[in-house]
């Protein structure tokens, strides 16, 4: 087995255990691929609205959860602040399961002195807060349509013609959609500011990213194992790091660098 590589801390949200469309056996990979003093679990683990059904827990999900646990028992603080996809997760909130810890959001103090709140997110998206009905109905359209997508390809791939993926190309619009619509990033950032924190680490919209703003506020997003296969790490120095999976390796790519401010929007 490799040698793991070594981290302070690492952020990982949007699995989506049980959805056709997460990619547990990257997840798995990459849970496998490190050690850590931090582990933080940011929503959305395991998809209880369309994920119910036997048949589509397979043993990379089984996977997930033992190496998840098994980072516990090897000494890591592991924190689950549970998203909407995983909401059932709340009503043990408050409850310390080893060195397993669950709440509605975290503090995270990083080596270099940042404190950066860590939460899901959905509770700044209205579509899942004003408009939670239709978010189901859509969250069930897009597995109906994973499910079509992989029909597809069984028979293209017997017809000898490569497959195509109508399903990520959906995802990501809705997700930019609401992320427009909502003033996702700026809701979540400004929340975050206003409550004297350096930074925020959320999930929910698939969107990876690190922006920092001329401020020093920053902006981290763990993106997901459905469309995009990311995480995010802190280094043992605090620097931060956004890394993507791909098919044989880790692909490393920090965007740490100052950027413009994000997109105008308030909380009030």
């Amino acid at each position: 087995m490799a040698e793991r590589q070594a981290y302070r801390s690492v952020f990982i949200s949007d699995i989506h255990i049980g959805a056709v469309g997460s990619q547990s056996d990257e997840a798995l990979r990459f849970l496998e691929s490190f050690e850590c003093e931090y582990l933080y679990l940011v929503g959305d683990i395991i998809d209880g609205w369309v994920g119910r059904k036997d048949r589509k827990w397979g043993p990379q999900a089984t996977g997930i959860i033992r190496e998840i646990l098994e980072h516990g028992n090897r000494g890591a603080v592991v924190r689950y602040t549970p998203g909407n996809h995983d909401a059932f997760m709340r009503r043990i909130h408050g409850v310390q399961l080893g060195n397993l810890d669950i709440e509605p959001s975290f503090l995270h103090e990083t080596v270099d002195g940042k404190d950066l709140l860590v939460v899901h997110g959905d509770i700044f998206d209205r579509s899942c807060t004003k408009y939670q009905p239709l978010a189901f109905v859509g969250a069930w359209a897009y597995e109906v349509l994973g499910l079509a997508n992989a029909s597809l390809n069984k028979k293209r791939s017997r017809d000898g013609k490569r497959p195509i993926d109508f399903t990520t190309v959906t995802k990501k619009g809705i997700k930019k959609f609401i992320g427009k619509a909502t003033h996702y990033e700026s809701l979540v950032g400004n929340y975050a500011r206003e409550a004297g924190f350096d930074g925020v680490v959320c999930g929910h919209v698939h969107r990876p990213q690190i922006v920092t703003e001329e401020d020093g506020f920053v902006y981290v997003n763990t993106g997901d194992f459905v469309e995009n296969c990311t995480a995010v790490v802190e280094h043992f120095d605090g620097r931060l790091e956004l890394l993507r999976m791909g098919p044989e390796k880790i692909e490393r790519g920090s965007n740490w660098e100052a950027l413009k401010r994000l997109a105008a929007g308030s909380t009030k």
